[in-house]
């Protein structure tokens, strides 16, 4: 089996599991992300137009310049989405995922202190399981997975050189400019080096070519569209206080079991392999020790950087995960008294059993989740299509307020005869009191109602079914429900309903049919 696992045949078997792997997880759940819409808008501005949008054009609240770090991930995702459709956007998702894994499992595999191979498919089953339980194989593709992906290609880069291919230190400016301009989280390339820097330092190694990088990593953060007030925006951005989003709260706030027991694993192995390896403190690698302390603190901090803990443990921890795991099946072995032949036996039917039951798995659901369709079944109930679709056929508009997460879904499909309130685009383009009061108002934590109503020229109110502020809404006698279904009601001021409404005779499945399709020009 150890011979096996050298060959170039069992590395294209691991390749290509781990590839149905992730595509089977990408369309297991396909929802459509309630920002894809504000990136479909950029990204038709971007090229149709040649320049990013640089003022909200959909909403009838305030608003400031759009900041727009993820301005080219939304001509992307645009082009994608007009030449290949919604079946283009999931296998864009699952070839950035794939990406993660590719460059997590060949960086493991070039390291000096590596295990006997990268290449075991059960522990990127379990990484695809936190994907999943953190909601980063959710929706059908989301900038941050570029974030991720170029996360783990920095890590890759750096153990490079860390190793001595200081060459790679150039490529990082550039790289770097690629990734300001696709998504925020470029911040988390700069944290990454600037550890590296501290300490490369502590750990009495070569430090000044990682601090001579961060300065020009640093530096190219000035070419974006909106110059240096986009770096200030990044910087205030980085501190503001989003307990509206559920992304941004602690695992700790929802329970997430599974994230805390991995957390707990991850440390527990960390301080098992320095006992039992008898490791002295200046014999600790600083860099490893530092990373993993970073990143076990922000994802305890926001389910957001779920990604980033993901992937740096899994390439600085592997080893310890490993030898953990080889410690406790040899006395467990040695404890049954299995000999090391009929181990190494074992340890192929495993193998076998195990690509097997995987490949199995997938099949099995990728045959029950066609690609073209595997967006329809919870989509339907994230997004108010049949609203949206009464609303267009009955040619109602004027300015509706809805909550955030399915504003940009209303702005996409009804511009300019529908504008919005705000969408999920927050700081991006609104003053934080905009999603302040949306919030106080949907959670009822304020008493005058319709205060928040007389602020703001409000025509119509779309409302999710849960919601129980709906009930205030009815009782004031200017708004009148004119549409219910299962997810949503709509109200419309009383000084415009119409004396007849059309009614929707499309089904959700034939409005999603075209659900790509936007009124925005």
């Amino acid at each position: 089996m150890d011979k096996f696992k050298n060959t170039l045949i069992y590395k294209v078997i691991f390749f290509i599991t781990l590839f149905v792997l992730v595509f089977c997880f990408s369309i297991k759940s396909n929802v459509l992300d309630y920002d894809l819409w504000a990136r479909l808008i950029q990204g038709y501005g971007v090229i149709n137009n040649g320049s990013v949008f640089y003022k909200d054009m959909v909403s009838y609240t305030p608003t400031h310049t759009w900041y727009d770090p993820e301005w080219l991930s939304s001509a992307l995702f645009y082009l994608t989405a007009k030449k290949f459709g919604i079946a283009g956007l999931t296998i864009l998702k699952a070839l950035l995922i794939y990406l993660i894994l590719f460059f997590i499992s060949i960086t493991i595999n070039y390291k000096k202190d590596k295990s006997e191979t990268s290449f075991n498919i059960l522990f990127y089953v379990i990484l695809m399981i936190l994907m999943q339980n953190s909601s980063l194989t959710e929706h059908t593709v989301r900038c941050q997975l570029i974030t991720f992906s170029l996360f783990a290609i920095w890590i890759f880069l750096l153990d490079k050189i860390r190793y001595g291919n200081d060459k790679l230190l150039f490529a990082l400016p550039f790289i770097m400019l690629f990734w300001l301009n696709t998504h925020g989280g470029c911040i988390a390339g700069v944290g990454i080096l600037f550890i590296y820097t501290i300490a490369e330092a502590i750990n009495k190694k070569p430090f000044k070519k990682y601090l001579f990088a961060l300065i020009f990593v640093c530096a190219v953060f000035i070419i974006n569209p909106w110059g240096i007030d986009y770096i200030k925006f990044m910087f205030e951005s980085s501190y503001l206080d989003r307990c509206w989003i559920a992304e941004w709260q602690s695992p700790l706030h929802i329970a997430d079991k599974l994230y805390v027991i991995s957390a707990a694993f991850c440390v527990f192995c960390y301080f098992f392999n320095i006992f039992i390896k008898k490791i002295k403190f200046k014999d600790i690698d600083k860099v490893k020790s530092l990373i993993i302390a970073v990143l076990i603190y922000l994802s305890f901090k926001h389910i957001k950087h779920a990604g980033l803990y993901i992937v740096g443990i899994s390439y600085f921890m592997y080893d310890d995960f490993f030898f953990t795991y080889h410690y406790f099946m040899e006395k467990l072995r040695q404890y049954l008294q299995i000999d090391i032949v009929t181990a190494n036996k074992l340890s192929i039917l495993k193998y076998i059993f195990t690509h097997i039951v995987i490949l199995g798995y997938c099949a099995i659901t990728i045959f029950l989740n066609p690609l073209k369709e595997s967006y329809k079944l919870r989509t339907i109930n994230s997004l108010p299509i049949r609203a949206v679709e009464f609303m267009k056929i009955n040619n109602i508009k004027g300015n509706i307020f809805a909550p955030f997460s399915q504003s940009g879904y209303i702005a996409y499909k009804c511009y300019p005869d529908l504008k919005i309130y705000m969408d999920g685009r927050q700081e991006q383009v609104y003053n934080t009191d905009i999603f302040d009061k949306e919030m106080f108002f949907l959670a009822k934590l304020n008493k005058d109602k319709q205060r928040f109503l007389n602020e703001f020229p409000h025509d119509i109110i779309l409302l999710n079914q849960d919601l129980k502020v709906s009930k205030i809404i009815e009782k004031m006698p200017d708004w009148k429900l004119v549409y219910e279904d299962n997810v949503n009601k709509l109200y419309i001021k009383k000084d415009m309903l119409k004396f007849k409404y059309k009614t929707v005779k499309r089904t959700p499945s034939e409005i999603m049919d075209d659900i790509l399709e936007s009124s925005f020009k």
